[in-house]
C-alpha cells in the first residue's frame, strides 16, 4: 500500500474516532441539561422483551429490560431502548422521571452509552497522538 494512501486511511480513522468522542461530549452536556430538573426513582428489573433477527437474517436475539418503578403513587413500566446481554430479574435501578411530561429514562443506560462514546472518543486521541508521532519523526515505524 503506497504511504499516502496509509496516511489518508490514519486521519480517515482519527477524525472517525475523534467524531464520535465529539459526539459523546455533546451528549453528555445535553443529557446534564436535561437531567437537572428530572427527578430520581427507584426502578426495578422485572422483566425482559426479546426481539428476534428479521427471517432472512441470520443474527442473534436481542434483549430489553422492562423496568417497574413509582411515580405518585402509581406503578409504572418502562421498556429499554438498550440491549442488554444478561437480564437480572429483580436488579435495582435509577429512574430518572420529567414531573411535568412524566417522561422517563434509566440512569444506568444512559451512563453506560455515554461512557462508550467517551471511550471512543479517547481512542481516537490516542491514535491521534501516535499518528503525530509518527509523522514527525519520534515514533518510527
Amino acid at each position: 500500500m503506497p504511504e499516502a494512501a496509509i496516511w489518508i486511511f490514519l486521519s480517515v480513522l482519527v477524525l472517525g474516532f475523534m467524531a464520535v468522542g465529539v459526539l459523546g461530549i455533546c451528549k453528555k452536556v445535553k443529557f446534564r441539561e436535561k437531567t437537572q430538573s428530572m427527578r430520581k426513582v427507584t426502578g426495578v428489573i422485572v422483566d425482559s422483551t426479546v426481539c428476534d433477527a428479521p427471517p432472512n437474517e441470520v443474527g442473534v436475539e436481542a434483549y430489553f429490560p422492562v423496568y417497574e418503578y413509582e411515580w405518585e403513587g402509581v406503578k409504572k413500566r418502562l421498556n429499554s431502548t438498550t440491549n442488554v446481554l444478561r437480564i437480572k430479574i429483580g436488579r435495582k435501578v435509577h429512574i430518572l422521571v420529567d414531573p411535568r411530561t412524566e417522561k422517563a429514562i434509566c440512569l444506568e443506560e444512559e451512563m453506560a452509552t455515554n461512557t462508550l462514546y467517551m471511550i471512543i472518543g479517547g481512542i481516537g486521541v490516542l491514535v491521534l497522538v501516535m499518528v503525530l508521532m509518527l509523522a514527525t519523526g519520534v515514533l518510527d515505524a
